[in-house]
């Protein structure tokens, strides 16, 4: 059943909001801390939040979502698969949710727009979705190409800091972002009509490898600065203890602390000068899953040592 605020209804909704959980009552908690806060929040079309197990303290830490109408939906799960194949299992449950929003769940199945996706630990800035909403506008007209929008970063880093100029910032970038990420049917389309299923390795791999081999666009559009913080130090992939350059990842950028009473849409802009915006650089290598990386160098030896063998081969036929 629908749960949560139920008697809001606001003109134009903002987009709904889903959350795939793992059992992290600490973060989760902290996270719908974080979205209780946000400006508009009770605007939302619906929070649905998605589990990938039945325990107790997890469920009553949603149960305590008053803020918007909320949605609890449970993952059928693996749990030999969550023990010996964790990111597997989480990509699993990603996928399944994703079919559960689009075809399934009612506030979302009928959805004309974009759906956004959080985590159990991430944190959100109270102007979320005030910029998450203009970004959303913004990517029909100045980047149609764009797969999604994401409220991580989309720019390459400036030399001022953290200024207000910089909080205003937004960039389309050639970067897979897996965080604080927006998308619509389109995008969900061609994930289902791609080999994202056996691909092997976790779903934001998956999604990279999509953009990398053309199977989905391969363009975001997102801020200079951040508005979401990523507070999980342990799960699936980091665990507490682990060396400066994996839990530094958590830290990839300073998080704005912009009051949403300030937040005014019409001074964002958008900076696009090439340098300023992410592009892969050439020589970037193709990405094979579980096998790693293929280099371009090597990519290129191989086709040009099989070719004789190929045009032969055809030759026969």
């Amino acid at each position: 059943p629908l749960l949560g605020l139920r008697t809001h209804s606001p003109d134009r909704p903002m987009p709904p909001i889903a959350l795939y959980v793992h059992e992290r009552p600490e973060y989760f908690r902290a996270a719908l801390e974080g979205l209780k806060a946000v400006e508009r929040i009770a605007d939302t079309a619906v929070v649905v939040v998605s589990m990938d197990s039945v325990h107790a303290d997890m469920i009553e830490i949603a149960l305590g979502v008053d803020f918007a109408p909320l949605r609890i939906i449970f993952h059928p799960v693996n749990e030999e698969l969550v023990k010996y194949h964790p990111i597997l299992a989480v990509k699993l449950h990603w996928i399944w949710l994703q079919d559960m929003l689009w075809n399934n769940v009612t506030e979302t199945k009928d959805w004309d727009g974009d759906i956004a996706l959080l985590e159990e630990d991430h944190v959100v800035t109270p102007d979320y979705l005030l910029l998450l909403d203009h970004l959303l506008l913004l990517k029909k007209e100045a980047c149609p190409r764009c797969w999604g929008v994401t409220v991580r970063w989309a720019c390459m880093p400036g030399d001022a800091g953290v200024t207000e100029q910089e909080e205003r910032r937004l960039c389309r970038s050639h970067a897979f972002i897996n965080t604080g990420i927006a998308f619509n049917r389109s995008t969900y389309l061609h994930i289902k009509r791609s080999d994202f299923d056996d691909f092997p390795d976790g779903w934001d791999w998956s999604l990279f490898h999509l953009a990398q081999t053309g199977q989905m666009p391969d363009m975001i559009l997102g801020p200079a600065i951040s508005r979401l913080s990523n507070v999980g130090h342990t799960g699936v992939t980091v665990e507490a203890g682990e060396d400066d350059v994996l839990l530094k990842q958590l830290d990839y950028a300073v998080v704005s602390h912009t009051s949403s009473k300030a937040f005014e849409a019409s001074k964002l802009w958008l900076d696009a000068q090439p340098r300023n915006q992410f592009l892969p650089p050439s020589w970037e290598p193709l990405y094979l899953g579980s096998v790693g990386f293929l280099w371009l160098q090597s990519f290129q030896y191989v086709l040009e040592s099989t070719l004789p063998r190929r045009r032969a081969s055809s030759s026969t036929r």
